[in-house]
């Protein structure tokens, strides 16, 4: 199965070839054709090297600029200097004068010298390095050139030089590669080398002068030289500075151009956390995502993300956010947290309409990290990780689950359950095993199989390194990182590993073409046991409610090596350890690749984008026979098998998904400050998936799964079975923006989408969106009356978007045709005969849900954009929801779905944040907090009243819950008979519901909206007033970081049977549940104990409570060791520090057992962990 995967490697190590080696040695000669008036595009920072301006200007010019390497050696210059207009002589004039260089002409050749007379003062200068003479240079041009020209006066003396050197960090303290450090109203200048280290040799003249600091994204700062000779600064990032790049759809844009509600997450956010992957680091991080989860087992946990709220009725799959890996669609759960450089969440119409039929749910844009034209960096990150498993209930000895069962047991029929002597038994360690009045035995263990099952303590061990650097050319990234993580139990299969490796290269072809290259391979390894850990019915439930403390593991006399049967007993430990195994592995290699050429016109650029995706997921599900015995005489006998049949299925799923993407950006602008920005694009994506299934059952050996041998002469068909499912899009977009001398604002967007899953006449559809913004800040009348203001720009936009089940591309492929499907068991001649049969109409009319939005925003920045913020309001309506048709059941298939439902929701968003300096160090504090609400306003297909959970019902928002009032407990026969009848088996101690129509009867009614009885509506499960609060700060080299969040009200309706003891009669109390109904506890938590008292099972507020929390997510204390220690041996940044991921909570829930996060009716849940990890972080440079 591996094949598929590598026939694609030979693609991709050609392409890495090709950008990697031979493209470098092409591009002088594809730089001979470059437009003499264009100046190569350059990366983001104030310095270049002098010696690739002069190879640049050469090329651009058509001549030959000769040098002598150590001529010119180390020298950098500034961007104005670059930035020049006029005739070549004219620039090298200005370029070389601050070195004393002079040239020589001839022809079209240029000699670079030093002016005469200069060269031994110019050894002690790192500006200005020592060289031969001219005429030493072995350059034949060089002998002809008879032209001389000196730049500046000719001196026989040589200033006096001053060295200055220091280092820069950032705010975290790390050193600040490529900031610009140049002398005020000069060309005098360096840049950091990558630990933020510099040197510069300043002329006395220059000893009244400044020092300027400068790098994109952090403040500048000037200090005057006097009489210093080391200078060391630690810059402060720009607060949202409104020159900030923000990626968007297919491209980038400045924060002060952005029109649509987007919010950023900065890699910091992401960095050195214990998470199992980069969904779970951003619950939290920015108003309107919010992020859940289900679980804490290894590699199952069910993280999911929703932007803004539900934006359909079907699940997860219409209201998940499409999810963009640097540019193409892609998986956030596997990728490398540390691989991620930035990540933009696109929330309204506005900003998301480019991406039209999937952007329904909102996009999240991930860009991975990529090289710097710096010297090689070597990165490591590690952390050991300890998890500490949390709400889990507290179990009771044996003999107190015996007292219990003995009130249930008095409460339903009046006998006892257990004798005295039989506690005393289970009291006595001594006493284990006891023959019984039949001739049988019974047992009197006191066993806790949590204790025995699970860890205390899980761990979990995460490392990570990379290989970055490049020069002005080539840039590289490489990357590896390991992560491994052990589950809450230490008996059989429960773990999760994940390996990724990713390079990102970017090479530069010539000044107008370039290749950017992006690899990742990521194998995700899943190891689970053989049968469901949560659920009723699962290992949870067999670790917590069965009947397990009483009876012993092993048959006693077995020396631990028969398993011991006794009816409904637990089966966890024999299902670990020896019961089989659920294990998976998951291949999964991807690629972007993009062409870019720039500036082939003036401001217009192509780019070309082709990426394949190939994913591999194999899984083995092995049930393993278990034989389990009964304890008799002599000799014990064979008892109730685990899985008597023994099985083994694999499943292998090959997908294979390709876009291309061809897009077109032009600038222009009219006059000063008319601007526009224009995009053009088109995108063709191709997805098939291929499933294959093979089962085997009856193995001929319990201890070798293998699909080869069978006891069965034949095997039924349904053992083998496959679905391959495909589609293809073609879609056409485009995106005008204009701004007005950077004070108004407008953009509009419109993107056609075509997809082979609808049926024709249906498949196209068109997503506009437009938006505007103004900018008050930058009119004189506001700022003259509002100076605090530093940012001021209200915003609106509205668009439709397109809801595509994103989640899950194979649903509803190709289902306005009729599908048949095959059955083994249908009765003709005397037997069962494989027949094929159609389930389903086909859905003819049904087209793409369609999202509108409208939203108007307000971004804000005060006292130098220290304190910063931003807020929202929007209405969002899916007029188009598709649903099953409501037809009679004698049809006798089940109804086609068509577009008949619609959904509204409403809400805001907003974000605050504050920051500054103060001696030695920064803090910042950053809140955001998000509301929504959400109501049906439509549904024609069938639905009623019903008690628990309501999906949809018109008026009403999703997931309604309807259920009884609890008015207490009954306390008395009198209070009982005066009651509306509830149940024959009612008793005092039973909860009391309340008769709301005062019919005598306590039901549901006819479950209509006219008539559902007693049923009164308790809430509903969307959470409100989701939160995240972030604080850091650092000092000299310590530094601290703690993010919040939670939730502010959300209902969860509990599922009662797994509540309430003896429901069914093996189904044990816990220390919980010793808080129950007598006259002398009358407000206790829990009603009588009874044996089979369904009937308090009934959905009421009794069982609905609020799931409202606050959590802190992470806690990070860090400490980076003075550079002047690690690097004596050759250590950059050395920094140690600790991280603690859901440390504390407080919620409003009385259950404690299941987290505030867990789904409403959810029982039995793997247990959520408590992480305490250890780190390392390590830079070698």
């Amino acid at each position: 199965m591996m094949r598929p995967l590598l026939s694609y490697f030979p693609v991709v190590v050609l392409v890495l070839l090709l950008t990697s080696g031979g493209l470098p040695i092409q591009a002088q000669y594809l730089a001979s054709a470059r437009s003499l008036n264009q100046q190569p595009t350059r990366p983001a920072t104030a310095v270049r090297v002098l010696k690739d301006v002069l190879n640049e200007w050469g090329l651009a010019f058509g001549v030959n600029i000769l040098y002598e390497e150590s001529t010119i050696e180390g020298l950098t210059v500034s961007m104005d200097a670059v930035r020049q207009n006029g005739k070549l002589e004219q620039r090298l004039d200005n370029l070389l004068r601050p070195f004393r260089l002079t040239y020589r002409k001839r022809g079209k050749s240029y000699l670079i010298t030093p002016v005469k007379n200069l060269d031994n003062a110019r050894s002690e200068n790192t500006s200005l390095p020592s060289s031969p003479s001219a005429e030493s240079v072995a350059l034949q041009p060089v002998n002809d050139i008879t032209q001389i020209r000196s730049v500046v006066p000719v001196s026989t003396t040589m200033p006096a030089l001053r060295p200055i050197t220091g280092r820069i960090t950032s705010e975290t303290g790390d050193g600040l590669p490529g900031v610009s450090v140049v002398v005020k109203g000069t060309t005098i200048g360096t840049a950091t080398d990558g630990n933020g280290m510099y040197k510069l040799n300043v002329p006395d003249a220059q000893a009244k002068g400044t020092l300027v600091f400068s790098f994109i994204g952090y403040e500048t700062q000037e200090v005057t030289l006097g009489n210093q000779t080391a200078i060391s600064l630690q810059l402060q990032p720009t607060a949202n500075s409104i020159n900030e790049v923000v990626v968007v759809g297919y491209g980038t844009q400045k924060r002060e151009n952005i029109t649509g509600a987007v919010s950023t997450i900065e890699a910091k956010v992401l960095e050195n956390r214990p998470v199992t992957n980069a969904v779970s680091a951003l619950q939290g991080t920015a108003p309107g995502l919010i992020i859940t989860r289900t679980s804490g087992q290894p590699g199952q946990e069910g993280w999911a993300a929703q932007i803004r709220g539900a934006t359909s009725i079907n699940g997860d799959a219409g209201n998940s956010p499409l999810v963009i890996v640097d540019g193409v669609e892609g998986d956030l759960s596997l990728i490398n947290p540390n691989d991620i450089a930035n990540i933009s969440v696109l929330k309204d119409a506005a900003a998301a309409a480019i991406y039209g039929a999937k952007a329904g749910g909102g996009v999240i844009l991930v860009t991975t990290k990529k090289g710097s034209a710096q010297k090689m960096r070597i990165d490591y990150t590690g952390l050991f990780t300890f998890n500490k498993p949390y709400n889990q209930p507290k179990l009771l000895h044996s003999w107190e689950q015996a007292q219990l069962n003995n009130v249930a047991q008095f409460n339903t029929n009046g006998s006892y359950a257990y004798s005295d002597q039989q506690i005393r038994w289970l009291m006595d360690p001594d006493t284990n095993v006891v023959k019984n009045s039949s001739g049988g035995y019974d047992y009197y263990f006191d066993t806790n199989q949590l204790d025995i099952l699970t860890r205390k303590v899980s761990p979990v061990q995460n490392h990570n390194v990379s290989i970055s650097g490049g020069n002005d050319k080539t840039q590289y990234l490489f990357s590896l990182g390991y992560f491994d993580q052990k589950g809450v139990f230490n008996v059989g299969p429960d773990a999760a590993q994940r390996y990724n490796a990713r390079l990102n290269l970017n090479t530069k072809l010539s000044n107008k073409l370039s290749i950017d290259s992006r690899v990742a391979y990521t194998q995700a390894r899943v190891q689970a046991p053989s049968i469901n850990a949560a659920g009723d019915g699962g290992l949870m439930y067999n670790l917590y409610q069965v009947r397990a403390s009483r009876n012993p593991i092993f048959l006693p006399g077995s020396d631990d090596t028969k398993y011991a049967y006794v009816g409904t007993t637990s089966a966890a430990y024999p299902v670990l350890k020896d019961g089989g195994y659920n294990k998976s592995m998951q291949h999964t290699i991807e690629g972007v690749f993009t062409l870019r050429a720039d500036n082939l016109a003036k401001g217009l650029g192509l780019r070309l984008v082709y990426s394949p995706r190939v994913q591999q997921l194999n899984s083995d599900l092995f049930l393993r026979t278990v034989p389990r015995y009964v304890l008799t005489s002599p000799d014990p006998v064979s008892g109730g098998s685990i899985n008597t049949t023994n099985s083994l299925q694999k499943t292998r799923a090959t997908t294979v998904a390709q876009n291309v993407q061809a897009l077109g950006d032009y600038d222009w602008k009219i006059g000063d400050k008319h601007n526009f920005h224009l995009l053009g694009g088109f995108e063709f994506k191709s997805y098939n998936y291929n499933y294959i299934l093979a089962k085997q059952t009856a193995l001929l050996s319990n201890d070798l799964p293998t699909l080869n041998y069978s006891t069965l002469a034949t095997a039924s068909p349904a053992n083998v079975s496959d679905n391959i499912q495909v589609n293809t899009w073609v879609s056409y977009f485009g995106r005008l923006t204009y701004n007005y001398a950077g004070k108004y604002f407008l953009e509009a967007n419109l993107r056609n989408d075509a997809s082979s899953r609808l049926a024709p006449g249906y498949q196209s559809a068109l997503f506009p969106s437009a938006s505007a913004a103004w900018r008050l800040s930058t009119e004189s009348w506001f700022t003259n009356s509002l100076p605090i203001f530093t940012e001021f720009k209200l915003r609106g936009s509205w668009g439709q978007l397109g809801g595509a089940q994103s989640t899950n591309p194979n649903l509803y492929n190709y289902d306005y045709q009729a599908i048949l499907l095959s059955g083994n068991n249908y009765p003709f001649n005397n037997a069962n005969t494989p027949y094929l049969y159609q389930s389903t109409l086909p859905s003819l009319g049904k087209g793409w849900e369609i999202i509108e939005t409208t939203d108007i925003g307000l971004d804000f920045g005060l006292f130098k954009n220290r304190l910063t913020g931003s807020f929202d309001y929007y209405v969002r309506n899916n007029n188009n929801v598709f649903i099953r048709l409501n037809l009679p059941a004698t049809l006798g298939v089940t109804p086609s779905s068509t577009n008949a439902a619609a959904l509204q929701v409403k809400g805001w968003d907003a974000s605050l944040g504050w920051r500054d300096t103060f001696k030695n160090g920064n803090y910042a504090i950053n809140l955001n907090v998000s509301d929504n609400t959400n109501k049906v306003t439509r549904y024609d297909g069938p639905f009623a009243y019903l008690e628990g959970l309501n999906p949809y019902l018109p008026g009403l928002p999703l997931n309604t819950i309807y259920g009884y009032k609890d008015q207490g407990y009954f306390t008395s026969n009198e209070d009982l008979q005066s009651h509306a009848f509830q149940n024959t088996k009612t008793g005092v101690g039973d909860i009391k519901l309340q008769d709301v129509n005062g019919d005598g009867k306590v039901n549901a009614g006819l479950g209509r909206a006219d008539d559902h009885g007693d049923l009164i509506n308790l809430g509903n499960t969307s959470p409100r007033y989701i939160f995240g609060a972030n604080f850091s700060a650092t000092w000299k080299g310590f530094d601290v970081s703690a993010l919040f969040q939670g939730v502010g009200e959300r209902k969860m309706l509990l599922f009662a049977k797994a509540l309430i003891p003896f429901t069914d009669s093996w189904r044990m109390p816990w220390a919980i549940h010793e808080d129950y109904w007598t006259p002398d506890n009358p407000n206790a938590r829990f009603p009588r104990p009874y044996v089979g008292a369904t009937w308090n099972t009934n959905v009421s507020d009794h069982w609905v409570q609020n799931a409202a929390y606050i959590r802190l997510k992470n806690l990070q204390i860090g400490y980076t060791i003075p550079a002047q220690l690690t690097q004596k041996v050759n250590i950059a940044k050395a920094r140690i520090f600790f991280s603690g991921q859901d440390i504390w909570e407080k919620n409003k829930m009385w259950y404690k057992y299941y987290d505030a996060e867990n789904p409403s009716n959810a029982s039995f849940q793997y247990p959520l962990f408590r992480s305490y990890s250890f780190g390392l972080n390590i830079t070698f440079q």
